[in-house]
């Protein structure tokens, strides 16, 4: 006897995280092909909450998730360890599990915060059970051209401690419009719209979904102790 119910594939979950103004959004902007995530040019950051938004890529359906932008510090809108609150909340009640951790970045300058974040984010919430992958924005002006920022700089994430599955060297604006009713990054932006696409359909295939074990985490204190 043969049942009529097939079972579904599980959801594949996408997580983008990084600090304010690396680009979450208008990644997510440029994955949908639509302006659907708000973006700010300001240094504080306007994504107060996490937020899911949902495309489909070669046939398959994956959730994005926009995240708070971390090291805001008290001026901004949300404090550091309430972004970390947040994020922590947002991965213990996905019920069908992590897919993908996307750790963005703003090029071409590589800080002291990106380690911190890449330790409490993998090593911390996820356990290194979650493929990692990088994306570095603002390299419109790269020269020779967008991945030539990798090679000059690949030595530098190895040297920290930080490895990745994959990465994409990508401009998430267009740009400015210019007379001719073109934007001055359009070539640069398709091309990294490609590029993105094809690390997260790359680096979900035949991936696992990873659940995060259920340990409470209600305040900024807890966040403390727990690291």
């Amino acid at each position: 006897m043969f049942s009529i119910f097939t079972s579904l594939p599980p959801s594949m979950n996408i997580i983008l995280f990084g600090s304010t103004g690396c680009g979450k959004s208008s990644i997510i902007n440029m994955l949908l092909g639509h302006d659907a995530a708000p973006t700010s040019s300001g240094a504080v950051g306007c994504t107060f909450e996490n937020s899911v938004y949902v495309t489909r890529m070669e046939e398959k359906e994956y959730r994005i998730y926009d995240t708070t932008g971390l090291d805001e510090g008290d001026a901004g809108t949300v404090v550091s360890k309430d972004a970390l609150v947040k994020l922590y909340k947002l991965l213990r009640n996905l019920e069908d599990g992590i897919t993908l951790l996307v750790y963005c970045m703003r090029g071409p300058r590589i800080t002291e915060a990106l380690q911190r974040n890449y330790i409490v984010f993998y090593d911390g919430f996820c356990r290194k059970k979650v493929p990692i992958v990088l994306a570095v924005t603002a390299l419109e002006d790269q020269e020779p051209d967008m991945e030539s920022w990798w090679t000059e700089n690949k030595d530098a994430f190895q040297k920290y401690g930080m490895e990745f599955s994959g990465h994409a060297c990508i401009t998430a604006t267009r740009g400015k419009k210019m007379r001719n009713g073109e934007f001055r990054n359009q070539a640069e932006y398709s091309e990294s719209q490609g590029v993105m696409r094809d690390l997260i359909v790359k680096h979900c295939r035949g991936v696992e979904p990873w659940k995060l074990n259920l340990v409470y985490i209600h305040s900024e204190l807890d966040l403390a102790l727990f690291f």
